[in-house]
């Protein structure tokens, strides 16, 4: 079965060294200079080659993978960020699983600690939310992007218009960016 044998591979990535950031810049309209980057996980096995976010993340999700790779994306990139934050300051964009949600407490931790441990500015960095993780546990979401825009963190929510787009979610939660999806406006 495919599905076992990716999920097998995966289980073991992180400590294979299979796994890797990608930085897709983010830039002003108006003057055309990158203002930031947004790091996207990706995953190359050497058996199964080059494997995609779509086929992936969906099983990292179910098994519960999701935060242990979601854990060392964020301190991974907040890393490599810091490494270039002298020489050009520049936004971190981190996309957040909603299963991430699932554990508060360990989010947060890992969150807390990686900006300890790398000296990542929290004004710096922008954490990217899908509107499904609006609908998981909506008091305890919210205690989260509030405690993390207290710390100056950016917060966006990303692919609006996919799921439910109650336009309620924007004056709720603290948002300060909003990514809608490309189906939404077409």
């Amino acid at each position: 079965n495919k599905r076992l044998t990716m999920e097998s591979y995966l289980r073991h990535a992180i400590e294979r060294d299979e796994l890797y950031v990608r930085y897709q810049p983010i830039v002003h309209l108006d003057t055309g200079d990158m203002v930031g980057v947004e790091a996207l996980l990706r995953w190359h096995n050497p058996k199964l080659g080059e494997v995609y976010p779509d086929q992936f993340i969906p099983l990292a999700e179910e098994t519960g993978l999701i935060h242990e790779m979601g854990e060392w994306v964020f301190r991974q990139a907040c890393k490599d960020a810091i490494v270039w934050h002298h020489k050009r300051p520049l936004r971190l964009a981190i996309n957040i699983s909603p299963r991430q949600f699932s554990s508060p407490a360990r989010f947060v931790e890992t969150v807390l600690d990686t900006l300890e441990e790398t000296g990542m500015p929290p004004s710096l960095l922008e954490l990217e939310i899908t509107e499904g993780a609006l609908l998981i546990d909506l008091p305890e979401v919210t205690r989260l992007l509030e405690e993390f825009e207290s710390l100056g963190m950016r917060l966006s929510i990303d692919d609006f218009g996919t799921g439910y787009s109650a336009l309620g979610y924007l004056q709720r939660f603290p948002f300060d960016v909003l990514k809608i999806d490309r189906s939404f406006i077409q």
